[in-house]
């Protein structure tokens, strides 16, 4: 009070009850914040408080809520006619976005570029594919030839065959004009040397082998080897399976993820990064789950293709759907290998682990974003993509030798056999994972394809710091 009794003695021609300066609301000292009306913010308070009741009473009736919201405004007219108003029928809507050929001919043409996109680039890495799996799978005795001992070898080709011929000649010349008197002796000297002729002939002919020869164990020789012996068609062997199990693998994995995330109540790994996710750990547990368990379902299709890859293309059934038809689970399950098994699941395992596990270690533990410090990250994801190549090489070969021991076998139930006549290599002798690793002198062969691998990862690494610059203008 001694207050307001000031404000009158500076300002004794201020009344507040008449003042008025076009405000919405205003502070009287006695009485508080009062709107225009004269109801203060305590009584509206109370209003609301005594009516309380009844609108707990009437929200059940129908049009309360759109009331409520508007304001109070207007009333609906009846409550039939607003629900027909706002009701829209599923088969407008339906009907709108069919027959919309703007949409379907932009979806298409996102299919159609992106499939040729991911196609081409298969048939890009195909034939190194293949000669990676070759030198994985295969034993090769190389013999290396200096320049003195191709000139010793052809001078010794040219002398056989020099002799040969003069032995030719020399049989031609011996004609015998006046023939001896005994034509028993005769004949018998003559008829026995026209079969030995043929039958040193015939095992001096060179035998025709399906198995390559490479000058080296570099990429470019095998593949040159494989190009001499069966074409241009064998550096595409096994392309479409290759390529629908590429497919099938990252189908399978989303499938998965989204199938299984919605019970975990945590988002979908494939549309939201684990990085951002609720759960890191079910995210994680999730990811890896879901890549083993896609692995072991693909796995005839990944035996279909080892064994298209190491057989030659001019025999045998090359067709996928003939021979996945020959697979049966309840049969053929039960009969694999152990070892197989297990490899395949640290094939997997080696694969999610290290490349999409990396940004979530990065960003958790050393707080480095692909956005924010794009050089930074890229250059440690180089890093990791380098132990990746290191770690997954050996059970890569590990595994694709135990593929190849499981089709050599022959039993009667086995679903896709092989010949071993019908491979373009010799396999290697696999007795198991252990007996491989314990042989210290050849086991630096497990890593067998890491130049090709090492060059893929930096070729990578050089696209993504070319694009520095538009990864870190994807943050805004």
């Amino acid at each position: 009070m001694d207050d307001v009794n000031t404000h009158h003695h500076l300002r004794p021609y201020y009344d507040a009850d008449t003042f008025n300066a076009g405000y919405s609301s205003v502070f009287k000292p006695d009485q508080g914040v009062v709107d225009n009306h004269g109801f203060s913010i305590a009584s509206k308070l109370n209003i609301m408080s005594q009516t309380k009741s009844k609108f707990s009473k009437t929200l059940r009736e129908p049009g309360i809520l759109s009331q409520l919201t508007t304001g109070f405004k207007a009333q609906v007219r009846d409550a039939d006619t607003t629900a027909e108003e706002a009701q829209k029928t599923l088969n407008d809507m339906e009907w709108n976005d069919l027959l919309n050929w703007r949409s379907w001919r932009s979806i298409g043409t996102n299919l159609l570029e992106q499939f040729l996109r991911r196609y081409s680039r298969h048939l890009f890495q195909q034939p190194f594919e293949i000669s990676r799996l070759l030198l994985q799978v295969g034993e090769f005795q190389l013999i290396k030839v200096d320049d003195q001992s191709k000139i010793a070898l052809e001078l010794s080709d040219r002398g056989s065959g020099y002799e040969e011929r003069e032995q030719d000649e020399d049989d031609d010349e011996e004609i015998e004009y006046f023939p001896r008197a005994d034509p028993d002796t005769s004949s018998l000297s003559d008829t026995p040397q026209s079969p030995n002729k043929h039958a040193e002939r015939e095992h001096t002919a060179p035998t025709l082998t399906k198995k390559i020869l490479p000058d080296s164990l570099h990429t470019m020789d095998v593949l040159n080897a494989v190009m001499e012996e069966e074409g241009t068609r064998g550096l595409w062997r096994a392309n479409n399976t290759t390529f629908i199990y590429n497919f099938l693998s990252v189908t399978l994995d989303a499938w998965f993820t989204g199938l299984i995330s919605p019970f975990l109540q945590i988002p979908d790994p494939y549309f939201i990064d684990i990085v951002h996710s609720t759960d890191t750990r079910k995210s994680i547990f999730l990811t890896i789950g879901a890549s083993v368990f896609t692995g072991l379902v693909l796995l005839p299709v990944d035996l279909i293709r080892t064994r298209l890859t190491i057989t030659s293309v001019k025999v045998g059934n090359r067709s996928l759907r003939n021979l996945l038809s020959k697979w049966s689970w309840r049969k053929n399950a039960s009969e694999l290998p152990l070892d197989m098994v297990l490899l395949n699941i640290g094939h997997s395992l080696t694969s999610t682990v290290f490349t999409k596990l990396t940004g979530v270690l990065l960003y958790h533990q050393f707080r480095i974003d692909k956005f924010s410090q794009t050089m930074w990250y890229n250059t440690l994801e180089l890093l990791s993509e380098m132990l990746e190549l290191f770690v997954k090489l050996p059970v890569e070969n590990l595994l694709r030798r135990s593929q190849t021991s499981y089709l050599l076998r022959n039993r009667p139930s086995d679903p896709f056999p092989v010949v071993r006549d019908n491979l373009i290599v010799t396999p290697r002798n696999y007795n198991g994972i252990y007996s491989t690793l314990q042989d210290t002198n050849r086991v630096h062969e497990l890593w067998r394809g890491w130049r090709l691998g090492l060059l893929s990862v930096l070729c990578g690494y050089g696209l993504k710091m070319m694009n520095v610059e538009a990864m870190e203008e994807e943050k805004f």
